[in-house]
């Protein structure tokens, strides 16, 4: 190992042997009829999530919200019918390094979300690279916050609860997206849940340098960010990319998790420190042994302890105690 390569932190034995047992570590093509293949088969697999919440008995309605250019951004309301209102909303942002996924990718995440606290989940198609650019994705995520806000007696949620979630480039646009909110004096926000977020297209930290063999490495981070950003006026490609944003003053609470085996390990903890150091909310959650996208591993203890802090925050933050949480 070289001197400016550091060392990655081994990974949880348990993650370990899921991820052998996975096979070779994806590597994305990024060839745009290969993205647009694998979007395609994407789709397909996200109408059965789609069908197995209604089976459950849970509601989905298909909304659309005006987004800044014109556009209509599909949302999706996931909701128990035997939960009251007006309900606690999670606006949910779907991750795929902004070039890939579907508002279904974290259905398992909704309905323990909703079982749990009896929330509204709406979840937000937004538009992908490299078909449009920044600030495109970030805006029609803006939009769905919007429209959540300005509708939330039809929809039966409390404007007053509303929280942005997100994990991988979803985190990230979810971080975005609070920071638009701040900066254009509304929606109010309750809090924001960022998931392993994707947030510095300059990224330089030692986690960025040392997992060049886990899941979404250094070279698909930045081919990523590259056609997003490409072009773009930088003005409007900060609007995309929260780690450049000046100040992170006045933002809602925070819970920003991570791995500490992961590419976006040092620009997690660095966000954290910059809203700890103007006096914000934030709590951090860095999981030993964590790779990305190791939620998708939920018999792993580790992967169980993230989920219970989740689920804590978010009962801590709607104000609901242990126990009235699970009797929801």
């Amino acid at each position: 190992m070289t001197p400016d390569v550091p060392l990655r932190p081994p990974y949880d034995p348990e993650l370990a042997s899921s991820l052998m047992a996975a096979g070779p570590v994806y590597v994305l093509n990024f060839e745009s009829e290969a993205l647009v293949s694998l979007q395609e088969e994407l789709r397909a697999h996200s109408d059965a999530a789609r069908a197995e919440l209604e089976a459950q008995g849970l509601v989905v309605a298909d909304l659309a919200a005006p987004g800044a250019d014109g556009h209509l951004v599909p949302l999706h309301h996931v909701f128990s019918p035997s939960s009251g209102a007006p309900r606690p909303c999670i606006v949910y942002v779907h991750g795929g390094g902004m070039v890939l996924g579907t508002p279904w990718d974290s259905a398992s995440d909704f309905v323990r979300w909703i079982d749990d606290f009896g929330v509204s989940v709406v979840t937000v198609d937004y538009r992908l690279a490299p078909q449009v650019k920044a600030p495109v994705p970030v805006e029609d995520c803006f939009a769905a916050l919007a429209y959540v806000h300005e509708n939330a007696a039809a929809l039966g949620v409390d404007r007053e609860s509303l929280v942005v979630a997100g994990m991988s480039a979803g985190g990230g646009l979810a971080a975005a997206t609070a920071l638009l909110a701040r900066d254009r004096r509304g929606p109010q926000l309750r809090g924001q849940l960022l998931l392993a977020p994707m947030l510095d297209p300059d990224a330089d930290g030692d986690s960025a340098r040392q997992v060049p063999d886990s899941p979404w490495n250094r070279d698909e981070n930045t081919t990523a960010w590259r056609l997003l950003l490409d072009g773009v006026d930088p003005r409007e490609a900060s609007v995309n990319a929260p780690a450049r944003a000046q100040s992170l003053a006045g933002l809602p609470p925070a819970l920003l998790e991570v791995g500490s085996a992961e590419i976006f390990r040092s620009e997690v903890i660095d966000y954290a420190s910059r809203i700890w150091r103007v006096g914000g909310e934030a709590e951090l959650h860095v999981w030993s042994g964590g790779f990305h996208g190791f939620g998708s591993y939920p018999h792993a203890a580790v992967t169980q302890a993230a989920l219970e802090a989740r689920r804590n925050w978010l009962g801590r933050l709607f104000g609901y105690g242990p126990r009235e949480a699970r009797s929801r």
